[in-house]
């Protein structure tokens, strides 16, 4: 951290600057959060800073700091007074008792994530910022790998997706080593962590507004994705019988009459949302099918509060940052049955059902565009 306070409880920040006349006036300084006595470090390699001691209880303390969140902190700060803003590092928040990395003109708070910490408390800090009228952006600060025109993203990484509608999902990500901003849009899952998307890179010194223009530019659009079921399916079959061979979904397909393989080729389905529950496509649309379409015949219809529920007790979610619309996954299932034929949508989130599901015995590869 870089903000401490001295022996009159003034704040005091360490810079490369100001580091020798603080060593020289040898104050002893807390933390301005839990009261409790912070250490100057200032070496030869690493950016001067204050720790908490070893055997500190203070909650900001546990996380630990990098070289690179302490050079994230110390670059936004920098950039942000550059550009006229009113910009303040590591600001304690009493009424929430939260510190964020950077406060913006009073009201945006600015958080830098380079270690992996539960999801579940940095949606608590959004909540908490919220609360007490805040805005608050998340930035990525951690290496995102890429292989063979796809990013592999772990599950953490995937909870700093966002949804836009022209970026469509995206995350951001800063990088202080090369000093370099990154943006992926248009993000759509391949497979469980990787993902197609589309990359744009900023230098660091640029502005605010000159990253926002050219967002601004950006159209919606999304990755043609041609699929063999037949193949996905092969593969399906061999991970359950493989590694999921007493789990209660194969129990259940078996005990219903029904061999995984000759399941509709319209169940198990890996839709570009998918990536937003932790079920399997293959195990969430099974119980839809039949629990549900496999009920109606040919004409009948039905309204989307009449699925969703079945979808809703089904499906385990990703653990996000921030809120999302729970329908958009099995709204994006219909519509997929609606280009198959299967469905036809009569307006109003209302469908009727213009063809049953068939199971499929010995099939030979069907290309379905997703």
């Amino acid at each position: 951290m870089f903000t401490a306070k001295d022996q009159n409880g003034r704040d005091v920040v360490v810079t490369r600057g100001n580091v020798a006349f603080l060593k020289a006036r040898r104050d002893q300084y807390t933390c301005g959060c839990c009261a409790e006595r912070l250490i100057l470090k200032a070496g030869e390699i690493n950016m001067p800073h204050f720790a908490h001691l070893a055997s500190s209880k203070c909650r900001f303390a546990s996380e630990g700091e990098s070289e690179r969140h302490l050079s994230g902190k110390k670059y936004f700060l920098e950039w942000l007074i550059l550009q006229d803003r009113q910009a303040d590092v590591e600001v304690y928040l009493r009424d929430i008792k939260r510190q964020a990395d950077i406060l913006v003109d009073g009201r945006t708070v600015i958080e830098y994530q380079c270690s992996t910490v539960p999801v579940q408390e940095l949606r608590q800090r959004t909540e908490d910022y919220h609360m007490a009228g805040l805005c608050v952006h998340w930035i990525l600060g951690q290496d995102i790998r890429m292989l063979k025109g796809r990013y592999y993203l772990t599950a953490f990484q995937q909870a700093f997706i966002k949804k836009e509608p022209n970026l469509g999902y995206y995350l951001m990500q800063y990088l202080p080593e090369v000093n370099r901003w990154t943006v992926l849009y248009h993000i759509t899952m391949d497979t469980t962590n990787r993902f197609y998307a589309r990359a744009m890179t900023f230098d660091g010194r640029v502005g605010v507004s000159v990253i926002k223009k050219a967002l601004e530019r950006i159209k919606y659009a999304t990755f043609y994705v041609k699929r063999d079921l037949a193949f996905e399916r092969q593969k399906q079959c061999y991970f359950y019988t493989r590694f999921k061979k007493q789990s209660g979904f194969l129990k259940d397909v078996y005990e219903q009459g029904y061999y995984l393989q000759h399941l509709p080729m319209e169940v198990g389905v890996s839709l570009p949302m998918q990536f937003r529950v932790k079920t399997p496509a293959m195990e969430w649309q099974f119980y839809l099918w039949n629990l549900f379409f496999r009920t109606l015949g040919v004409g009948d219809s039905f309204g989307m509060a009449s699925v969703l529920p079945i979808f809703e007790k089904q499906v385990v979610r990703m653990p996000l940052i921030w809120d999302e619309d729970r329908e958009g996954l099995c709204l994006a299932y219909l519509q997929f049955l609606c280009k198959q034929g299967i469905l036809r949508t009569n307006g109003a989130g209302s469908y009727t059902m213009m063809r049953q599901m068939t199971e499929s015995v010995n099939e030979e590869a069907r290309f379905l565009d997703v």
